[in-house]
């Protein structure tokens, strides 16, 4: 009885494993062909000219070499995004992942539904916030959500923009 066992097990073991048998020729005949092509020949790499030697002459002009505006003549604008607030969902994406789908009414608010870039549906009021650069919404219409971000000015400062998102219409 332990035989007849053991035999039924092993049958089918041996049976896929004998279509693990090493018969490479087909590709060990592939690759020798591959190897009897002759080779190619090799393009030489192009001489490169050495470019005109220029001499900077300082002048009264301002210097390419420091900013246009210098810390002592930048006035601060006062605007800054509030890093210590917890961000919202919608924040973890690029506006332009995000999709306008609708809008609802709800005891007297309106809401956008906003389809992020992992494909979920959020619905979002005036004065939430989405996108990359601290936007936050500051209307809702019938086929956009106008926002107001905060994005970096260049010169170590912030400033605010208007940006929006549209609902695509439907085909």
């Amino acid at each position: 009885m332990r035989t007849s066992k053991w035999l039924i097990c092993m049958l089918p073991i041996t049976l896929l494993l004998s279509g693990c048998a090493n018969n490479m020729s087909d590709l060990k005949h592939e690759v020798d062909q591959i190897l009897a092509r002759p080779g190619g020949k090799i393009e030489p790499i192009p001489e490169m000219k050495p470019l005109p030697k220029y001499a900077y002459v300082e002048s009264k002009d301002r210097t390419p070499f420091e900013p246009a505006v210098t810390q002592s003549t930048k006035k601060d604008s006062g605007i800054s995004p509030d890093l210590n607030r917890p961000k919202e969902p919608l924040e973890m994406y690029p506006l332009d992942a995000l999709a306008m789908k609708g809008v609802i009414q709800r005891q007297g608010k309106t809401f956008a539904l906003v389809r992020d870039g992992d494909g979920v549906i959020h619905e979002i009021q005036v004065g939430n916030y989405m996108g990359l650069n601290y936007g936050k919404v500051t209307s809702i219409t019938a086929d956009k959500i106008t926002l107001e971000e905060i994005v970096p000015d260049g010169q170590g400062g912030w400033r605010k923009q208007t940006a929006i998102v549209q609902q695509k219409a439907t085909k």
